[in-house]
């Protein structure tokens, strides 16, 4: 055979391969940008570009992976993926930052600096199971530890021995002394720690279901105001048999197509309605806090942290920051971390939001495996000279 007959033969398969490996890009690269940015869309519209957005780390990896190919393979299809991931970029770095260690804090910022933890403790259960656990509680334990001088926390409906869970005597006896000021929601499972005095603001304006699992306080931090949310918002509320089904397909492929059709129609039942209720949920109680952050007037210092359960750049957080407000772990961290760790659901849905007269220096994640959230603790330092007006 000829070179002449041989280029006749294979050209046609070498154009056809080239045009399947740039609609696996431009596809690959579409879905990027829509999982990207699917956090602007509003749930209550459609619910599909914030599913889509939940796989933003993954299809990330896949195009990172595609971009390798290309460059060594398919080299005029580079510049599809290269222009996805450069329009992508923002949200890339909400998922992995990339912030210089600060250094440490001079005697005089010390001296204007609080810290806060939160951290949802799953009503202070231990999710590793009986054989893992301590003489003493270990979450309680790591709260005691870290000293932190404002703790919030969600999942929690009282703060008191507990020797099922080992919560001994000891603990609270101490907890009682390094927190001489706290407010117990029962009926919202969330709980304020704290060794500056505060108040309970009570939030008003919308339905009470709307209004579960959030709390606001005022807090007087050496004369500083600031209003502070604790919240706890709406979650997926998979059932166990839900999380089963899903660490399954995760974990395992059914071993024939018609079993993998099975399960997927499972997925579709019970979890995207699921999603879909939990994501219009969550937008309705984050205008309803920014609404309330409005309220506060335009230089009140806020810091809104806690379980959002969603994902950076999802419409809820973005809706509560507006223009004016700041993710600490964007400003702060370096590279990406996930806080929930349990049945293969591997997501960061805590964060720590903030304006004012202050700024977020440091925050990391504490690898602290008793509950199925790791915890998050920041340092805030305030703006020198102090704001008088700010004083109550």
């Amino acid at each position: 055979m000829t070179s002449a007959h041989s280029k006749y033969i294979f050209r046609p398969l070498r154009l056809t391969a080239n045009a399947l490996v740039l609609t696996i890009n431009i596809v690959a690269a579409l879905l990027l940008i829509v999982s990207a940015y699917g956090g602007i869309v509003n749930p209550d519209r459609t619910v599909i570009p914030a599913i889509i957005a939940m796989l933003f780390p993954y299809l990330l990896a896949g195009c990172m992976a595609l971009l390798v190919v290309d460059t060594f393979v398919f080299r005029k299809t580079t510049l599809v993926m290269v222009a996805a991931l450069v329009i992508t970029t923002p949200a890339i770095l909400n998922l992995a930052p990339i912030n210089l260690p600060s250094g440490k804090l001079s005697d005089e910022e010390k001296e204007r600096s609080f810290t806060l933890l939160t951290y949802n403790v799953l009503h202070f259960w231990d999710c590793r199971g009986e054989e893992h656990q301590d003489s003493v509680n270990a979450t309680i334990d790591y709260i005691l530890k870290a000293d932190a001088d404002i703790v919030n926390l969600q999942e929690v409906e009282f703060v008191k021995a507990w020797p099922l869970w080992h919560v001994t005597p000891e603990q609270i006896k101490e907890l009682g002394e390094k927190y001489p000021y706290r407010l117990i929601d029962v009926a919202n499972q969330l709980t304020l720690l704290s060794k500056y005095p505060f108040e309970e603001v009570k939030l008003t304006g919308a339905d009470t279901y709307l209004l579960s699992h959030f709390a606001l306080f005022k807090m007087n931090i050496e004369g500083r105001r600031l209003y502070m949310f604790n919240v706890h918002l709406k979650s997926i509320g998979l059932t166990p048999e839900d999380k089963e089904l899903y660490t399954s397909l995760t974990k395992e492929r059914p071993s024939n197509t018609a079993e993998l059709k099975s399960e997927v129609k499972k997925v579709k039942n019970q979890l995207l309605s699921k999603l879909g209720n939990a994501f219009r949920m969550r937008a309705a109680q984050a205008r309803f806090i920014r609404r309330t952050i409005e309220s506060l007037g335009p230089s009140a210092n806020v810091i809104v942290a806690g379980d959002f359960n969603d994902i950076p750049g999802c419409y809820a957080i973005r809706t509560i920051k507006d223009s004016d407000m700041h993710d600490a772990y964007r400003r702060n961290a370096l590279g990406p971390c996930i806080t929930y760790h349990l049945n293969r659901f591997y997501f960061r849905i805590d964060h720590v939001l903030y304006r004012g007269d202050f700024e977020a220096v440091d925050i990391h994640r504490e690898p602290v495996p008793s509950s199925d959230h790791y915890p998050l603790l920041t340092t805030f330092v305030w703006d020198n000279p102090p704001a008088t007006d700010k004083k109550d």
